[in-house]
């Protein structure tokens, strides 16, 4: 018991002690929760990604019980049926709430910022799966809270703050029930993927792939399955049955939604002028860009019209946008156009995506490239070695390869499903290729990323140096290199009352 009790004391003393990780990750917490404040209240409304077609849908899902219709009020917002909408309804369902005399916009942006502190702490259970280690926790909570993109997402009205933390949460949640075969874990793994494709249509394949992993988990295991289903009903009785249709009603509403767009439009997300016409669809910015862009691509229109019909798109920066795409395209007719195939596409996007993850790409953009990219890049580099030098069997590891398989497959998905087509139909590289579209599993990586890291090395005083130097790069990579690269255009002070 001596021993024992000497052994615990020893451990105590390594650092961080356990009453130094509890207060450095509150601070942490805090610190994040001050910079989204100050970016909710002093970032210009024109900027954060498609935020005013958010909040102008989240209006008009707040005048509604249920779901609204397409009208003459809605269609400067794109589409608000045969959309993914969970975000909407509950961003509509709090605009009553709103009895401060704040205005809609940084009411629904102090709410997202929650949901990206859940995503945060999820992030870091999810890390508790894997390892007690106290600096491997420090370090995922910097990483998490000191990535410019998702901080600064985090402050605005964008239904990708609910996808974060409903992604999070579902990947915990089912390796949580890999751990401790908990029904319950199971249950609300799928509740959360549910929900999820309800939110954005980019959650399906992350579902996907969360099914795949649990079949080749429980493969051999799966004749118990009904077993432990009959226990559970018994065990929990009328709960159980909630579930059950709870979890019936998700299913069948995200078939109504996925399955009734494919069978009526041949796609699961239908263009806003195949569900209305044309001309309501020019009053749109994405869709009049879009429309614009596909009839001078298939002839339909020439240059001069299609640079003329440039003045239905509402949103300056969208008008520039589809203006610069024709005469790209036009360039390209004349001067033919060769297109980078699957394999080289990789390298060019491999280096973009660092760029807006760790730098900012919205309405104004403020990429991180160049030199100050490189100490992530190196960082990255290390933790990748040390998952290599240290990988054995075993179930924590077997957690950490599952994460990786997850990552790396949704990035593939997220590469040539979306960003490689829209590369090849509009004939430009950054179009839409955003680090934001591989949010749902940032905790996931990080989560890898911090664990291999901190096994690089066994010598506490290198671990100490190794995290420092971690800790260090991801704070100086967030906010002082947003103050330092943002200009008055990026700001607008957004009073809490009028």
């Amino acid at each position: 018991m001596i021993a024992l009790r000497g052994s615990q004391n020893l451990r105590d003393k390594k650092f961080p002690s356990y009453r130094t990780l509890t207060w450095g990750l509150v601070f942490l917490c805090l610190y994040f929760s001050s910079r989204l404040l100050f970016f909710a209240f002093f970032i210009s409304p024109y900027i954060p990604p498609d935020e005013a077609t958010h909040l102008g849908k989240a209006k008009v899902f707040s005048k509604v019980l249920l779901l609204p219709e397409n009208s003459a009020e809605t269609y400067q917002y794109g589409l608000v049926t045969n959309i993914s909408w969970l975000y909407y309804w509950v961003m509509g369902k709090l605009l009553p709430l709103n009895v401060f005399g704040m205005s809609d916009l940084l009411f629904l942006r102090l709410f997202n910022i929650l949901f990206a502190l859940g995503t945060v702490y999820f992030s870091w259970r999810l890390l508790r799966l894997l390892t007690d280690d106290r600096l491997t926790q420090l370090l995922l909570v910097v990483v998490m809270t000191n990535t410019l993109m998702f901080s600064f997402l985090s402050a605005s009205v964008s239904y990708d703050n609910l996808v974060n933390l409903l992604a999070v949460m579902a990947i915990y949640y089912l390796f949580a029930f890999f751990k401790e075969r908990s029904v319950d874990c199971l249950v609300i793994s799928l509740l959360c993927q549910l929900a999820g494709c309800l939110t954005k249509l980019s959650f399906l394949p992350l579902s996907l792939i969360l099914v795949a992993l649990w079949v080749l988990h429980e493969v051999k295991g799966v004749r118990s399955l009904p077993v432990a289903v009959k226990r559970s009903y018994r065990e929990k009785g009328w709960r159980a049955y909630v579930l059950s249709f709870v979890i019936l009603a998700g299913l069948l509403m995200n078939i109504q939604l996925y399955g009734g767009n494919y069978l009526q439009y041949g796609d699961l997300r239908p263009a806003m002028s195949e569900v209305l016409s044309s001309d309501i669809a020019l009053e749109h910015r994405l869709a009049a860009r879009d429309t614009i862009v596909e009839d001078f691509k298939d002839g339909r229109l020439s240059y001069q019209q299609a640079m003329r019909m440039t003045r239905f798109v509402n949103h300056e920066g969208d008008r520039a946008d589809t203006a610069y795409l024709i005469q790209r395209l036009a360039d390209h007719k004349v001067n033919g156009y060769e297109a980078l195939g699957p394999v080289a596409y990789i390298v060019p996007w491999g280096k973009h995506i660092p760029a807006t993850v760790f730098g900012i790409k919205a309405h104004l953009s403020m990429l991180n490239e160049g030199l100050t990219i490189i100490p992530v890049a190196v960082l990255m580099l290390l933790a990748l070695l040390g998952f290599v030098m240290h990988w054995r069997r075993g179930s924590q590891v077997g957690i950490a390869a599952y994460l990786l398989i997850l990552c790396g497959f949704y990035a593939i998905f997220v590469m040539y499903v979306h960003n490689y087509q829209v590369y090849l139909y509009y004939e430009n590289f950054s179009m839409g290729l955003q680090g934001r579209y591989l949010f749902p599993v940032l905790g996931a990586f990080y989560v890898c990323f911090s664990y291999s890291l901190m096994r690089l090395f066994r010598s506490e005083s290198l671990r100490l140096g190794l995290v420092g130097t971690a800790i260090f790069v991801f704070i100086a990579s967030d906010f002082p290199f947003f103050l330092y690269h943002a200009t008055r255009n990026w700001f607008a002070i957004m009073p809490p009352f009028f």
